[in-house]
C-alpha cells in the first residue's frame, strides 16, 4: 500500500478532533466540514498540490514522511485503551521517545521561517503566504496582506498564484531607485472608520526612524534620496506607488506635498505617484514622521533610502538576446498572429488573426517615438507581435515610470521585457538602410522582405526567418 493510500485509511478513523490536531502540527487552517478537513491534510500528499502555491504549510519543511508520521503517531495514540484525548493532549509513555512534543515541532519549524509583516508580528500563524522573489521569499500573514475588494465575513481571501511583498512591489515599481536601506520598515495602515454620514474619519499615523552619520553622509550625494512611500495593498496596478486621499505628510512638523492631484481624487488605472523625498526635513539621530489620511482602503507605508539609477544601467537590467527568449518560440508566434492561429486549430475556425492573403506588412516602427527600431523590445507574457524600440521605452519610463505595453496597454514590470530575437534580427539587418525604409512584408511560415528598398536592395527579396540567407525556389520568389 503507498503512502497516500496508507494515510487515506487511517484518516477515516479519525474525528474532527484528531484532524484538527494534525491540522495544528502542520500549520493549516483547522475551519471547515469533517471531508474538507480530511482533503486538507491528504492535499499535502499529493505531488500536484505541492507544486502549485507558496502558501505555507509545513510539509515545505516536513516533507511528505514527516506529515505521515504525524498521521501515524496521532492513529496510534487512538488505538490506546483509555486515551480518548491523548490526540490533542500530548503523548503517551509508550511513544514519547519516539515523537516530538507538538510545541518543539513548531518552534523547530518557525527557525526556518523568515517572517517579515506589514502589521508588525514576526510570529507565524496558521495562515502564511511568501513572497515570489527568489532573493526575498518572505513570510507574511495572509490575513494582513491579501485584501478583497469586498471583503465577506466568515469567507477568506482568493490566494493570488503570485504574490509579491511590498518592499518587491517597490523595487519593481521604480527600477530606477535602488533601495539601499529601510529605516522604516513597512507599515500597515488600516482603512479609516466611516461618520454617520458618510464621510471618511480622520486618521493619523505617527513613526520615527533613525538617520545615522553614515545614512547622512551617504544622502549628501547627489545620487542618493531618502524617500517616503505609500503602496495600495489591493492595488489594481501592484507595481506603482500609491498614496490614500487626503494624505497630509509631516517629516519632523514640515509639511511635504505627496501627490499632484487633489485630495479626493483617486488615482486611475493609468496613475502613478511618486516617493515623497524627505532628505533636506531629515536629521541624524531620531526624526518624526506623520501621515493622516481619510480613506477607507488598506495601504503599507514606509521609508527607504535609495540611489539613483542611469538609463543605461536600466538597460543593462534586461536581458540579453540569446537570454531572454528562444528564437523558435518568438517566430511561433509571428507565424500564429500572421496566419491567424497555428495548425492544430480547427479548420472552421473564425480566428481574428486570420489573414488571407499571402503576407501582411508589418510596421517597423517604434509606437512611441515613430522612427523605426533599433533594438526591438518587448514584454514576454504578451501574445501579439508588436514590439517597440527598447531604448525609447526606457527613457520615457525614466519620467513616466508606467511599465505597460504600448500595443496592448497591459501593466508589468522591467523584467518581464525582453528582447525580440525575430524582429531584432530584422532591425539589425537594417540598420544601414534609408529612413524610408520601415515596413516588412512578413508570411505565415515567417519569411520576410523588406518593403522598400531603401538602398538594401537585397533586403527587398524573400529571406528565410532563421538566418540571413535569401529563400530559394518558387518559395522565395518575389511576388
Amino acid at each position: 500500500m503507498d503512502l497516500l493510500s496508507s494515510c487515506k485509511e487511517k484518516l477515516q478513523y479519525f474525528r474532527i478532533k484528531e484532524l484538527k490536531d494534525v491540522l495544528t502540527q502542520l500549520g493549516l487552517a483547522k475551519q471547515g466540514k469533517k471531508q474538507e478537513l480530511v482533503e486538507r491534510v491528504l492535499s499535502l500528499l499529493s505531488d500536484e498540490q505541492a507544486c502549485k502555491s507558496h502558501i505555507w504549510a509545513k510539509k515545505n519543511s516536513i516533507g511528505k514522511d514527516g506529515v505521515a508520521k504525524i498521521i501515524d503517531d496521532t492513529y496510534r495514540k487512538m488505538q490506546l485503551p483509555g486515551a480518548t484525548d491523548l490526540a490533542s493532549k500530548g503523548q503517551s509513555s509508550s511513544d514519547i521517545n519516539n515523537v516530538k512534543p507538538k510545541e518543539e515541532v513548531v518552534d523547530s519549524y518557525q527557525l526556518d521561517m523568515k517572517v517579515r509583516c506589514p502589521c508588525g508580528s514576526s510570529l507565524p500563524t496558521e495562515s502564511m503566504i511568501q513572497c515570489e522573489d527568489s532573493r526575498c521569499q518572505v513570510w507574511q500573514h495572509i490575513d494582513c496582506v491579501i485584501i478583497p475588494e469586498k471583503p465577506m465575513e466568515g469567507v477568506q481571501p482568493e490566494v493570488p498564484s503570485c504574490f509579491y511583498c511590498e518592499l518587491c512591489r517597490l523595487s519593481r515599481a521604480d527600477p530606477f531607485w535602488l533601495t539601499v536601506s529601510h529605516p522604516l520598515l513597512p507599515v500597515k495602515m488600516v482603512p479609516c472608520s466611516t461618520a454617520p454620514d458618510g464621510s471618511s474619519i480622520v486618521h493619523c499615523l505617527e513613526k520615527t526612524y533613525p538617520l545615522s552619520r553614515v545614512d547622512k553622509e551617504m544622502l549628501q550625494r547627489n545620487d542618493y534620496d531618502l524617500q517616503a512611500w505609500c503602496i495600495l495593498l489591493n492595488d489594481k496596478v501592484p507595481f506603482r506607488m500609491h498614496w490614500p486621499q487626503h494624505a497630509d505628510l509631516q517629516v519632523n512638523g514640515v509639511p511635504l506635498r505627496t501627490t499632484n492631484r487633489p485630495g479626493q481624487q483617486l488615482l486611475g488605472i493609468n496613475g502613478r505617484d511618486d516617493g515623497a523625498l524627505i532628505t533636506t526635513c531629515s536629521r541624524e539621530g531620531t526624526n518624526k514622521i506623520a501621515l493622516s489620511r481619510r480613506d477607507t482602503r488598506t495601504f503599507s507605508f514606509g521609508i527607504r533610502i535609495a540611489k539613483q539609477r542611469t538609463v543605461q544601467q536600466v538597460l543593462n537590467m534586461v536581458p540579453k538576446v540569446a537570454d531572454g527568449e528562444l528564437f523558435e518560440d518568438a517566430l511561433a508566434r509571428v507565424c500564429r498572429c500572421v496566419g491567424g492561429g497555428n495548425a492544430t486549430e480547427n479548420a472552421d475556425s473564425d480566428s481574428d488573426l486570420e489573414v488571407v492573403a499571402d503576407s501582411i506588412p508589418v510596421n517597423l516602427r517604434c509606437p512611441m517615438s515613430g522612427s523605426r527600431m533599433k533594438i526591438a523590445g518587448r514584454f514576454k507574457p504578451c501574445i501579439h507581435m508588436g514590439c517597440f524600440d527598447l531604448e525609447t521605452f526606457v527613457e520615457l519610463n525614466q519620467r513616466s515610470r508606467k511599465w505597460q505595453c504600448p500595443i496592448c496597454l497591459k501593466n508589468y514590470s522591467l523584467e518581464n521585457i525582453i528582447i525580440d530575437p525575430y524582429f531584432n534580427r530584422i532591425t539589425s539587418l537594417m540598420q544601414n538602410c534609408g529612413e524610408d525604409a520601415n515596413e516588412v512584408d512578413v508570411k505565415p511560415d515567417g519569411c520576410w522582405r523588406a518593403k522598400s528598398e531603401g538602398g538594401c536592395k537585397d533586403l527587398a527579396k524573400w529571406h528565410l526567418p532563421d538566418r540571413f540567407s535569401l529563400c530559394s525556389g518558387g518559395r522565395g520568389s518575389e511576388v
